[in-house]
């Protein structure tokens, strides 16, 4: 057998292991170049429904958390491939394929994760509402390359070269929770022509306090800041016309974490019905912010989202 062979003889058998404990469908993986490291990319099918312009393609951020157990930093799951499943058994089947890109949070990883995701995730354009002072320098400091431009640079175009077509507002979203959520529509923004929906599950609005920033890998205790919350919400409203014709999902739990975002959530859903944005707001008693209860909420927000 020659080295081509083999090479796609061992592909497949990793990707049937990959997919076996799934409810339904199947999982490929991937590395992509992210600079320092390679990312973890993996690309979920449903259905085995051909792939063509009419495929609504999800990219999600937090990619580990989406599938098994077994893959997450804290052994929770959305498990996307159970709401599929579910949707399978009423005869709703969605022409989409997930794409879910691992975060900075390594498995069961290093020590500074926590903090290394937060800084990637957090939009890098918010920083100039700030007010000038410590806050602004430290976000400064630590801001990187732009999370949503990676998607843009690298895990699109490979995209397009897999499948053989195009990506733009047509058929491509973004999703994500928490962290995630605030990515997707931070991706949103400065990506309009690209992306025509995000799903923003517990959008993280409140940021963290510089104090808690360097001791969430201690703690893991966040409590908010309203400076951050006060400039992420001054750049969302200088950009709502970018973004006047997408679909935009919110929602989120009322426990735990979760329970800091109804203020700032109330606040986006105020300045986005005035404006007449195209979006769904959700409230879900007793959702905390957990891996568990984001996936409860995936089959509301993908239908709102992908719906015709």
């Amino acid at each position: 057998m020659n080295k081509s062979l083999m090479l796609m003889f061992l592909s497949f058998i990793f990707n049937n292991n990959l997919s076996a404990d799934l409810a339904t469908g199947k999982l490929e993986e991937f590395f992509i170049d992210n600079g320092k490291y390679d990312r973890k990319v993996r690309i979920y099918y449903p259905s085995n429904n051909p792939i063509n312009e009419q495929t609504t393609f999800i990219i999600m951020n937090d990619g580990e958390e989406l599938f098994l157990e077994q893959d997450s930093w804290n052994g929770k799951s959305w498990r996307v491939d159970k709401s599929f499943d579910e949707l399978n058994k009423k005869d709703i089947e969605h022409n989409t394929v997930i794409v879910a890109v691992h975060s900075a949070k390594r498995f069961k990883g290093r020590f500074f994760d926590d903090t290394r995701r937060y800084i990637e995730l957090f939009p890098k354009e918010a920083i100039n509402y700030f007010e000038k002072g410590q806050k602004k320098n430290l976000y400064s400091s630590l801001s990187q390359r732009s999370y949503p431009e990676f998607l843009v640079t690298a895990v699109l175009p490979f995209l397009e070269d897999k499948f053989q077509l195009t990506l733009d507002k047509d058929n491509l979203g973004v999703m994500g929770s928490s962290m995630g959520g605030l990515s997707a529509l931070n991706t949103i923004i400065e990506y309009p022509d690209i992306f025509g929906f995000a799903g923003c599950l517990s959008t993280h609005w409140v940021g963290i306090k510089p104090i808690e920033y360097l001791l969430l890998p201690f703690t893991k205790k966040i409590d908010g800041d309203k400076e951050t919350f006060d400039a992420i919400k001054k750049y969302v409203v200088a950009n709502l016309s970018k973004i006047k014709n997408h679909r935009i999902y919110f929602d989120h739990g009322t426990v735990g974490l979760d329970y800091l975002y109804r203020n700032p959530q109330n606040d986006i859903n105020k300045i986005f019905t005035e404006n007449g944005m195209t979006f769904e707001t959700k409230v879900f008693e007793g959702h905390d912010h957990d891996p568990n209860d984001f996936g409860k909420r995936f089959t509301p927000s993908l239908n709102y989202l992908t719906k015709k």
